[in-house]
C-alpha cells in the first residue's frame, strides 16, 4: 500500500465513521425528519461520499468501526457536526443529547469534560457560529 493509498484509506474510514455517527444522532429520537436527513446528506456530499456508500452505512451501520479523530480540532469539528444535526429540527431531544455526550467520550473526551463541551457547542450552534469559529473559540478551553 502506497502513501497515497494509506491517506485515502484513513480518510475513508474517518468519513464513514463520522457519517455513521451523524446518522445515529439523527435517528436517536426514533424519527429522522426531513431537516435532519437533508443536513446529514448535505454533509455526506461535503465529504465526497457516494450514494452507494451512504446507503450501505444507513442499512448496515454496525459494519462501520468507530474512528477516533487524531487531533483535538478534528474531534471538536466532529462533535460540532453532531450537535448541529441534533439541533436542526429546532429542539434538543434527550436521547440525541445523551448520544452526543456518549460520542464525545468515545471520541476521546473525558466524561467530566463531555457535559461541559457539549453544552458549550450547543451555545455556539445557537449563536449560529460556523464550525471553524466554534472550534477556534472552544479549542483553548478543551484541547
Amino acid at each position: 500500500m502506497g502513501l497515497s493509498d494509506l491517506f485515502n484509506s484513513y480518510d475513508k474510514k474517518k468519513r464513514r465513521s463520522h457519517f455513521k455517527n451523524l446518522f445515529s444522532v439523527a435517528r436517536a429520537d426514533g424519527d429522522v425528519n426531513r431537516a435532519e436527513m437533508d443536513l446529514v446528506i448535505g454533509l455526506a456530499e461535503k465529504f465526497h461520499m457516494s450514494t452507494d456508500e451512504v446507503t450501505r452505512i444507513i442499512r448496515n451501520p454496525e459494519d462501520i468501526e468507530l474512528f477516533t479523530p487524531k487531533t483535538p480540532e478534528e474531534r471538536m469539528e466532529h462533535l460540532y457536526d453532531l450537535i448541529t444535526v441534533m439541533m436542526v429540527d429546532g429542539r434538543i431531544d434527550e436521547k440525541e443529547l445523551f448520544l452526543c455526550k456518549s460520542l464525545a467520550v468515545k471520541l476521546g473526551c473525558s466524561e467530566e469534560t463531555a457535559d461541559y463541551l457539549v453544552r458549550d457547542l450547543i451555545e455556539q450552534a445557537l449563536m449560529k457560529n460556523p464550525p471553524a469559529t466554534a472550534v477556534e473559540k472552544l479549542l483553548g478551553k478543551y484541547a
